[in-house]
């Protein structure tokens, strides 16, 4: 098979899929996790906070080793070293053992995503780049809505446990899809990673798409880890609020076939403020009264806001710094999900408070930040582009 072939990618999207079932099985679970242990939802929401902050802080070292030793070979290890602990996480016979198997979960699936979001990034022209970012993207988001709906059905029908298992058995099936993918070539870094990682930590832009990608964290899975939880605190099975958490992955699908004609007709400081207003919309309306329809409504607005602004920003991750694209995309993925971390932490006291509708309007007004100060500083980076490709006399910017 050829690197950039579409064999290739379904089982790339493939491996974006179980990488987001794993993340996203949490929030159904947290509420039956807090009566299980006997501990409180505030508390229980940990699980998801490590997480993500294992994610986010490990990317750095996924991409340099993926630089080292290669990019597939650091997907297959990561899949097939998940489904152990996620079989751990089943059978964990206390909180601890369960916190310490999901943050190694953490960190062994975050190697997923950035790595293949940089074989995309090696092995697709950059005019076709945003569209299979897009769908990439896509297949992440059809593993959060299928996640949601099994672990809100596994805590309702069997047992939160059986959610951690269900990964495990997919991501078994997906280590032999991935036997054949080859390895793209790449020019290897005569540099160290560390003198990469310093270079790149001294760019302005890329300072800026990092921060940039903080707030989108805090705004999309900070307040998505609470959506399903803000339900079951009113009652709500887990199945419904699993289901209506959903959609946000499905809102998120639905959108490819918009994102990919918008991709080509619209600047893309306007998807950073159209994706941003939509997450927006939907946190304000979540804010205002929490029940089934409203949270629905939420998961749709963020679903569909992620659609439009993420690839979006994973595009300009691959372009800020080509020269160490591995150790940028790695740091712009680890910013995105220690802002959900740092968001969700952040946000448990009000959880056990059943402050809900107050995390949502802060998230919202976040979103909003996102919408204006986003879409102007990636106005900023096109134009500093463009002038620099018109005094190289270059050629047009395809940006």
């Amino acid at each position: 098979m050829l690197a950039d072939s579409q064999a290739v990618q379904w089982r790339l999207r493939g491996a974006t899929f179980l990488s987001s079932f794993d993340r996203f099985a949490i929030p159904p679970l947290l509420v039956p996790i807090s009566a299980a242990f006997g501990i409180p939802l505030g508390t229980a929401a940990l699980v998801a906070s490590a997480y993500f902050i294992a994610y986010g802080v490990s990317q750095p070292f996924w991409g340099a080793l993926s630089d080292r030793v290669g990019r597939v070979k650091v997907i297959r290890f990561s899949v097939v070293a998940g489904a152990v602990c996620c079989v751990v996480a089943a059978l964990a016979p206390s909180f601890t053992v369960l916190i310490v198997s999901r943050t190694i979960s953490g960190v062994l699936f975050a190697a997923i995503v950035p790595t293949v979001v940089t074989y995309i990034g090696d092995t697709v022209d950059v005019q076709k780049r945003q569209h299979a970012l897009t769908l990439t993207i896509a297949s992440a988001s059809a593993g959060i809505a299928v996640a949601t709906i099994i672990g809100g059905l596994c805590a309702e029908l069997i047992s939160w446990r059986a959610a951690f298992l269900s990964t495990s058995v997919l991501a078994v099936i997906l280590s032999l899809a991935l036997v054949r993918i080859p390895e793209p070539v790449r020019p290897r870094s005569s540099e160290s990673y560390l003198r990469l990682a310093k270079g790149a930590l001294e760019q302005r832009w890329v300072l800026v798409v990092l921060a940039i990608g903080f707030i989108e964290g805090a705004v999309i899975l900070g307040s998505l880890t609470f959506i399903s939880a803000s339900l079951q605190e009113q009652g709500v099975g887990a199945a419904i609020a699993g289901s209506a958490a959903a959609g946000f992955g499905i809102a998120n699908v639905c959108c490819v076939p918009v994102v990919t004609r918008a991709i080509k007709r619209f600047a893309s400081p306007l998807m950073i403020a159209c994706g941003s207003a939509l997450a927006a919309i939907g946190l304000l309306v979540a804010a205002s009264d929490t029940v089934v329809a409203t949270a629905i409504i939420a998961a749709l607005g963020l679903g569909a806001g992620f659609g439009f602004l993420h690839p979006t920003m994973q595009l300009w991750a691959t372009q800020v710094n080509a020269q160490a694209r591995a150790v940028t995309v790695s740091f712009f993925a680890g910013s995105v999900f220690v802002g959900g971390a740092v968001a969700s932490a952040a946000a448990a006291p009000l959880a056990d408070r059943g402050s809900f509708s107050l995390i949502f309007l802060v998230a919202a007004g976040l979103a909003l930040l996102l919408a204006t100060a986003g879409a102007w500083l990636r106005a900023r980076y096109v134009s500093s582009i463009d002038a620099d490709r018109a005094a190289n006399e270059a050629g047009p910017a395809s940006l």
